[in-house]
C-alpha cells in the first residue's frame, strides 16, 4: 500500500483532493458566485467522481510499463494490473463518499428517498466505465509512451467541460455541445438527480450512461485482449 510507513496513512490520499475541493469551492461559490442551490453537495459529488476517474486513468496509463520486470519474470493475468490501479483508487473514492454522503444528507441539501438507489447504480456503471477506460489506456501506454503526457493535456479539458462547478443549462449553446459530448457529464448528472432532486435520472441520461458503458467496455476489452499478448515483447 502506497501510504504504508507514513504517519497519516490514508489521510494523505484524502488530503490533496480535500484541499483542492475547498479551494475550488471558495473560488466558485464566493468569488465567481455561482448561484446553484445546495452548491456544496452539487459540486462535491461531481468533484469526487472526477478525482476517482482522473487518478485511475493516470495510473492505468503506466501500470504495464512500471511493472515490466514482473511481466517478464512470470506469466499472470495482465488484466490484474489496470484492475488493481482502479480498485486502489476506488477504495479511496468509497472512503471519501462514505464521509461526504452523510454530510450531504444532513447539512448540504441532499434528499433521502428510495431514489438514492439510483446513485449506487450510476456509480457502479461509472466504475465499469472507468475500468474499461483503464484497459484501453494501459494498452495505449505500452505502444505509445506519450500516453501519460497526452493525458496531462486531455484530462484538464475533460475536467473543465464536465459540469462539476456549473449546470449544463448555464452554458451558451456552443459550449453546451462540448459538455454534452463529455462522457463524464452524463454520469455526473445522472448521479446528482436522485441525490439532490429525490427523483430518478432522466431517461435520456440513463440511455446515455448505458451507451457510454457498453461502447467503452467493448472497446477496452477488445483492445486489451487483442494486444496484451504483445506486451512482453514491446517492453
Amino acid at each position: 500500500m502506497k501510504s504504508r510507513g507514513t504517519y497519516l496513512g490514508i489521510a494523505w490520499t484524502l488530503m490533496n483532493p480535500l484541499l483542492t475541493m475547498m479551494t475550488y469551492f471558495v473560488v466558485f461559490r464566493y468569488i465567481f458566485r455561482v448561484e446553484i442551490p445546495n452548491f456544496l453537495a452539487f459540486f462535491l459529488l461531481g468533484f469526487l467522481m472526477w478525482v476517482f476517474f482522473s487518478r485511475s486513468a493516470t495510473a492505468a496509463a503506466t501500470c504495464i510499463i512500471v511493472n515490466e520486470n514482473i511481466i517478464k519474470r512470470a506469466p499472470f493475468p495482465l488484466e490484474a494490473l489496470p484492475l488493481a490501479a482502479v480498485l486502489y483508487e476506488l477504495f479511496h473514492h468509497a472512503v471519501a463518499l462514505c464521509l461526504a454522503l452523510p454530510l450531504m444528507l444532513a447539512f448540504w441539501g441532499a434528499q433521502v428517498s428510495w431514489n438514492l438507489l439510483w446513485v449506487g447504480a450510476v456509480m457502479l456503471a461509472f466504475v465499469g466505465f472507468t475500468l474499461a477506460v483503464a484497459l484501453a489506456l494501459a494498452t495505449f501506454g505500452v505502444f505509445f509512451r506519450d500516453t501519460r503526457d497526452i493525458l496531462e493535456v486531455g484530462l484538464p479539458i475533460l475536467f473543465w467541460t464536465a459540469p462539476i462547478f456549473y449546470a449544463v443549462e448555464m452554458l451558451p449553446p456552443a459550449l453546451r455541445v462540448l459538455a454534452i459530448a463529455n462522457p463524464l457529464s452524463t454520469f455526473i448528472v445522472a448521479a446528482r438527480t436522485p441525490l439532490l432532486e429525490a427523483s430518478a435520472p432522466a431517461l435520456g441520461d440513463l440511455v446515455a450512461v448505458t451507451c457510454w458503458l457498453v461502447v467503452m467496455v467493448a472497446c477496452g476489452v477488445f483492445l486489451f485482449s487483442k494486444y496484451s499478448p504483445r506486451f512482453a515483447e514491446e517492453l
